[in-house]
């Protein structure tokens, strides 16, 4: 399995733990729609990026966000990439 996929994987599966399952971890994995339109509310969003900063050490930084768009799983993933982030977490 890819890092890549790797990530992707553990991310869904955090997604799933801070939405208390309103996001399963299948739901979370098909791309095209944002997190909020799978139901994540604005807290569980910032729920989640906690998560994946304390999982894989990493920081998204929120003015960047306003150029590039933090919406979905995937990009998400893509952004922990390019900081380095590995699936081992």
């Amino acid at each position: 399995m890819s890092n890549r996929q790797q990530l992707l994987e553990r991310s869904a599966e955090l997604v799933a733990a801070v939405s208390e399952q309103v996001v399963p971890k299948e739901k979370a994995l098909e791309p095209g729609l944002t997190l909020a339109d799978q139901g994540m509310t604005s807290l569980t969003y910032l729920r989640l990026i906690d998560a994946l900063e304390t999982e894989f050490g990493v920081y998204f930084d929120f003015d960047e966000e306003e150029e590039r768009p933090l919406n979905t799983l995937d990009q998400l993933v893509d952004y922990m990439l390019e900081q380095g982030a590995t699936g081992a977490g």
